[in-house]
């Protein structure tokens, strides 16, 4: 159990990376509507799915109906606006909001699905978000050109994608019971093009061609990362499995520095270490009880 268990923390661990590494590519997509940014992903997911199914290396067989249908409408509305936050407040600010949702997954879980909330997971959850707080507030990283304006409208967007994301979370921890990483994560996309097909078809696509390389990066890393954390949450509960992702707002704020030019202060290294600190204790928390016992 416990060799499980770290295995799945780990495995979120790299989905984490991986998907930093997708986000990197989203603020180059600012000429490109948000609605085609999002599609590309979906439909990236959709083909490499359906295409391992076709050739018999998968079995795509949907069990708990309901449930898929949750996951794939709250985690498809989520994904757009986690995009539009990076696109309009930066790429750190936008993800740190977005990536609230740890703290409502770990209220829901116990709700929704009766996950047991351990004391404390729930101060390094608190512990976590303030960390989190300290690396993107307004006296650390800097925001994106043109953000200050936009800013309170599409806060509360950010963090309504924080919301949405964490009821997708719980569904996800639901349906390992009944459905594969791979049904799990299909529903994403297909329920993801169902909501923003319309309005991606009219959507310009007058962009420059090498940005088609850009969205197929992010179609390929966003697929790899959320496979991944699919089957991460096989093995961990998904209050802790959502607080190592608090991994990625720490990696984009250190890639906004280094890549967009964003100021890192003292106090966003203060809450970086924090971030990582509270996650490597979840991490290795069953084997730091197990020392104390």
């Amino acid at each position: 159990m416990k060799s499980s268990y770290t295995r799945g923390m780990l495995v979120m661990a790299v989905s984490s990376l991986v998907f930093s590494a997708m986000s990197l590519l989203v603020p180059f997509t600012r000429p490109i509507d948000t609605f085609i940014v999002t599609a590309a992903r979906f439909t990236t997911g959709i083909v490499v799915i359906v295409g391992l199914g076709v050739f018999k290396l998968i079995e795509l067989k949907p069990g708990n109906k309901l449930w898929l249908v949750g996951r794939g409408v709250f985690g498809a509305a989520s994904v757009y606006l986690l995009y539009l936050g990076m696109i309009k407040l930066g790429l750190g600010m936008g993800t740190i909001l977005s990536y609230t949702y740890p703290v409502f997954a770990a209220l829901l879980a116990p709700l929704i699905i009766r996950e047991k909330l351990h004391a404390d997971v729930f101060v390094a959850v608190a512990v976590s978000f303030l960390g989190i707080w300290l690396v993107v507030n307004p006296m650390g990283a800097s925001s994106a050109a043109g953000a200050v304006k936009h800013i309170g409208f599409y806060q509360l967007l950010a963090l309504l994608g924080g919301v949405l994301s964490a009821v997708a979370v719980v569904a996800i921890r639901k349906l390992q019971a009944t459905d594969s990483p791979y049904m799990i994560y299909l529903a994403q996309c297909l329920f993801g093009m169902i909501l923003i097909g319309y309005p991606t078809m009219r959507s310009s696509f007058a962009f420059a061609p090498p940005l088609w390389l850009v969205l197929a990066g992010i179609g390929i890393l966003a697929t790899v990362a959320q496979l991944l954390m699919t089957r991460a949450y096989r093995n961990v509960p998904a209050t802790e499995g959502s607080l190592l992702a608090f991994i990625v707002p720490v990696v984009n704020s250190i890639l906004g520095v280094l890549v967009f030019g964003e100021q890192m202060q003292p106090m966003t290294i203060a809450g970086a270490l924090v971030v990582l600190a509270a996650c490597a204790y979840v991490a290795l928390r069953e084997r730091i009880i197990g020392l104390r016992l």
